[in-house]
């Protein structure tokens, strides 16, 4: 099977590189799947530049050229369950999935049975999607549990997630204030329901969200970009109200003044899919997953597809999805 791999940390565009293995045997408790497409996500390229939550699992591996050391790219996609390892359910045979697993930039992956979700009448491309971003959505959004009425601060407002957000806290009826820098995504989070704030400056942010909620200040953040702007993200917030930092767009730590923690009472906090998942039990993974299907089903926003690329151009797919001005995600398919 071919598969994209990289042997070091670093550049996406300089390390990654499409191999040949043999594909994999299913263990006890897992399933293959037979990926038929799967994102370009920020998460990927973070994750193969070394500035992910963890390091890449670098391991012997049997490519048709001989012995490599390397590790494998791609965190989510979706396609067909074509094996099964001991003690699995044949009802997962040949069932439509989408896929929780690394290495999913590659023909087949094995994963246990427990993190592939049907996903029914869900268009593929759709599907591929699933198991990242409407996630997260749906996680973040219950961090500050905003009731009717409050308003919710977004960073990097006209991206996949941020449109999703968008659409479930508006089903809450609350608020949303959309970070967009170009006039043409401030009309298209407008159409979702959001009022947009289109800041071209450093500084700005506050005084636009003050003018936007009669002084108040929003009651909450999730903040995609982090770096030197999460300072204005933290002056944009009421005291006592909570940010969630959950990317890392703009690079570099989040300065936070103390004094906006001491005199203003602010709560600040990462958030990591991963590490969310793992404080689910199963009854609560299911709830989740039941969710985000329905929503996905629904008609969420943030799923549209730009473009799509055979994994062998998968160079070109790289170069596309950092394209400023994307109006949808970029995937890697296979036959």
């Amino acid at each position: 099977m071919r598969a994209v791999v990289f042997e070091r940390h670093g550049d996406p565009a300089e390390v990654l590189r499409l191999v040949t293995l043999p594909e994999p045997r299913p263990a006890p408790g897992e399933v293959r799947v037979r990926v038929l497409a799967r994102p370009v996500n920020p998460s990927d390229l973070l994750f193969v530049r070394g500035e992910y939550g963890r390091r890449g699992d670098f391991r012997e591996l049997e490519t048709s050229e001989g012995p490599l050391r390397a590790a494998s790219a791609g965190f989510e996609g979706a396609g067909v369950v074509d094996a099964l390892g001991p003690g699995v359910p044949g009802a997962y045979l040949g069932a439509h999935v989408a896929v929780a697993a690394d290495g999913t930039w590659r023909e087949y992956v094995t994963a246990p049975a427990r993190d592939v979700y049907r996903t029914g009448g869900v268009p593929l491309r759709a599907a591929a999607q699933l198991t990242v971003n409407p996630f997260t959505a749906a996680l973040l959004l219950d961090r500050p549990a905003l009731g009717p009425g409050r308003t919710l601060l977004l960073t990097a407002g006209a991206s996949a997630v941020a449109r999703m957000l968008v659409h479930m806290a508006t089903a809450r009826r609350v608020r949303c204030l959309a970070v967009v820098r170009r006039a043409a995504a401030a009309s298209a989070v407008e159409a979702l329901g959001a009022v947009p704030l289109v800041v071209d400056a450093p500084g700005a942010l506050p005084r636009m969200v003050r003018e936007a909620t009669g002084g108040h200040g929003a009651d909450a953040a999730l903040d995609a970009v982090a770096g030197a702007p999460g300072a204005d993200v933290l002056r944009s917030v009421r005291p006592g109200g909570r940010v969630v930092v959950y990317g890392m767009l703009a690079g570099g730590p989040v300065p936070v003044p103390a004094e906006e923690l001491v005199f203003r009472g602010l709560r600040v906090e990462g958030f990591w899919l991963p590490a969310a998942l793992g404080e689910l039990d199963a009854a609560a993974r299911g709830e989740l997953t039941r969710r985000v299907l329905a929503e996905v089903t629904g008609g969420l926003p943030g799923l549209e597809v730009e473009a799509a690329y055979g994994l062998e151009r998968f160079g070109e797919a790289l170069v596309h999805a950092v394209r400023p001005g994307r109006s949808g995600k970029v995937l890697l398919t296979t036959g």
